[in-house]
C-alpha cells in the first residue's frame, strides 16, 4: 500500500514539471494503464466430473490471500460526449497450500499433504464499453455504462496426482464455455476545481441459468453474476489523468452440463493506481 501511494505522488511530481499549459480543448482518444492490487475477501472454486463431485475449495483455504492485476484501457470519444473503449484486465492469482487429505478436482485425485499450487493459474477479462452522459452541471457529471464482459479462466490445483486418480489433469479451463455476457452502471464526477476530482463507478449484471450452445456431454447451462463499485480520487495535469482509488469486485460464474459442473466465485477489494494520455 505504501509502494502504491509513492508510486503516485512521484508519477504526479514528474507530470507536473512539464505541464504547464491551461485546460486543452477535449481530445479524441485516450489510453490508460491501472494497476490494483486485490485482497481476497472470499469466493470458492468446484468442479465436478461426471460422478466425481469434486472438492469445493475456498480461495483463502488454497492460500490465496491477494493477487496483483494490470488493467489496459483505450478509449473513443464520440459525438454528443459519448464514448466508446476496450479494456484488458489481467489477474497474476498466486497461492500454495496444504492438506491433510486428498483433494478432488475435475475427475483428478491430488495428493494435498504433498501441496497445492495455483499459480499456473490464467484469468484475463475483455471488456468493450460505452457510454453516454445522464446529467451534466458545471461540477457534477453522471454517467450511464453498457458493457459485454468476457472472462477467460483456466484454473489450476497444481499438484501430485495420486495413482489410483481416473484422471492426470490438474486444471478446469473455464474459458472452453466462456461466454460474453452485458453488464451495466452508473458512473459519477464531481469536479472540485483546478482539475482535481472525485469519481464514484457502480456496475453489475446477473444472468439466471440458461440453456447455451455449447455441448459436452450434452447441453451446457450457464449463469453469471457480476459486481463492481469504485471511489478514486484524480487530477488533469496537460493531457494526462492521474488517478488513486479502491476497488470491490464480485464474479460468480456457473457452467452445467452431464458431464461438469463448474463454479468459480471470487469476492475481492483493494486499492490501485491509474495513469491515463489524452491525445
Amino acid at each position: 500500500m505504501r509502494n502504491v501511494f509513492l508510486t503516485w505522488i512521484i508519477t504526479l511530481s514528474i507530470t507536473s514539471a512539464f505541464s504547464q499549459q491551461a485546460d486543452s480543448k477535449m481530445s479524441p482518444y485516450s489510453i490508460e494503464v491501472q494497476y490494483s492490487h486485490e485482497f481476497v475477501l472470499g469466493g470458492h472454486v468446484q468442479v465436478r466430473e461426471w460422478a466425481l463431485q469434486g472438492d469445493k475449495m475456498s480461495l483463502k483455504d488454497l492460500g490465496m490471500t491477494s493477487y496483483p492485476a494490470l488493467q489496459f484501457h483505450v478509449e473513443k470519444r464520440l459525438r454528443k460526449n459519448r464514448t466508446f473503449g476496450l479494456t484488458y484486465d489481467y489477474y497474476f492469482m498466486r497461492g500454495t497450500a496444504t492438506f491433510d487429505r486428498d483433494i478432488t478436482y475435475n475427475g483428478t485425485i491430488i495428493n494435498g499433504r504433498n501441496g497445492i499450487d495455483v499459480s499456473p493459474t490464467r484469468y484475463f477479462r475483455v471488456s468493450a464499453i460505452y457510454t453516454g452522459v445522464i446529467l451534466s452541471r458545471p461540477h457534477l457529471t453522471l454517467r450511464y455504462k453498457g458493457a459485454l464482459v468476457f472472462d477467460h479462466i483456466t484454473f489450476y490445483l497444481d499438484g501430485e496426482v495420486n495413482p489410483s486418480s481416473p484422471k492426470d489433469e490438474v486444471l478446469e479451463g473455464f474459458g472452453r464455455q466462456a461466454f460474453p455476457y452485458p453488464v451495466f452502471g452508473l458512473q459519477g464526477k464531481i469536479d472540485f476545481g483546478h482539475r482535481n476530482y472525485i469519481n464514484g463507478e457502480l456496475s453489475g449484471t446477473y444472468i439466471p441459468k440458461f440453456k447455451s450452445f455449447y455441448t459436452e456431454g450434452g447441453n451446457v447451462y450457464l449463469q453469471y453474476n457480476n459486481f463492481e463499485a469504485g471511489l478514486s480520487y484524480s487530477r488533469t495535469i496537460s493531457d494526462f489523468d492521474l488517478a488513486l482509488g479502491a476497488r470491490f469486485r464480485y464474479m460468480h460464474l456457473f457452467q452445467e452440463s452431464n458431464e461438469d459442473t463448474n463454479i468459480i466465485t471470487t469476492v475481492t477489494a483493494g486499492p490501485f493506481i491509474k495513469i491515463g494520455y489524452r491525445f
